[in-house]
């Protein structure tokens, strides 16, 4: 695989600030509706459901899981197709990790990892996109995930704070200790690709995320850390402390969300 493939892609900047940004009017309609019919899962982009009645009626009408990335439907899987590239787009990012998972690994069967961890990403993406979030990649047992306006709304950073916390108390009634960071900026958000274009998939570069991401490693068991962009909307946070990020020339001011 030529190491190009796997660079973000550029172009069609307009487009996809538009879509990602502002919000594309007709596609927005579409989501309205499709919504309201049953049932999930979902298109990351449309919200076409995939099962249940709603299901059914769209597939008879084009709309279809897409062969190469089945969380698109055919018709959004099209508009990336035909609209490769990616703009720099203001968003609030989530990145959630188990903690502890090596010590895990050592002590328990590989059927009893695989359980908690298919348990931690199904309390994750229905947190997510229960709160109009995207579920951009799944590594190992860590989550990435974001919210940008065009889609989320004006209250974006809300909602990621929502999904934080809800996703927070699910995971420690569960009995699974998770780590979550949260940070809102400006990231480049576009298509990546491999394999010569035979697949596509939409991801998030930058600083931004590398913030989110280096938080939640720095976050305790049952924990949320957001940065100073996340922290200043939640409604219940502890005190500022300063961390050490790894990356990072100068500590990183950031606030435990939801827990004092």
């Amino acid at each position: 695989m030529a190491e190009q493939d796997m660079e973000p892609e550029r172009g069609n900047e307009e487009l996809w600030y538009h879509v990602f940004a502002v919000g594309a009017g007709d596609l927005l309609d579409q989501r309205g509706f499709h919504s309201r019919l049953p049932s999930p899962p979902r298109c990351r982009l449309c919200k076409v459901p995939f099962q249940g009645l709603g299901g059914l009626i769209l597939r008879f009408r084009g709309k279809s899981r897409a062969k190469r990335n089945p969380n698109y439907c055919s018709a959004c899987d099209q508009f990336l197709a035909a609209n490769p590239g990616g703009a720099e787009v203001p968003m609030a990012i989530l990145y959630a990790d188990i903690r502890k998972s090596t010590e895990f690994v050592q002590a328990h069967a590989p059927a009893e990892v695989l359980r908690r961890t298919n348990a931690f990403l199904e309390l994750a993406t229905r947190a997510i996109t229960e709160n109009d979030g995207f579920v951009l990649a799944f590594y190992g047992d860590c989550v990435l995930a974001n919210w940008p306006p065009g889609f989320s709304g004006s209250d974006y950073r809300e909602k990621a704070v929502k999904t934080a916390e809800e996703l927070s108390g699910a995971s420690q009634k569960a009995g699974i200790p998770v780590g979550v960071g949260l940070h809102a900026g400006t990231a480049y958000m576009c298509s990546v690709q491999a394999n010569q274009g035979s697949f596509r998939d939409v991801s998030v570069f930058g600083e931004a995320v590398n913030i989110a991401a280096r938080l939640s490693s720095a976050a305790a068991a049952g924990e949320v850390l957001g940065s100073a962009e996340m922290a200043e909307i939640a409604e219940t946070k502890g005190p500022e402390q300063s961390f050490d990020l790894k990356g990072f020339n100068d500590p990183v001011a950031a606030w435990r969300i939801g827990r004092t």
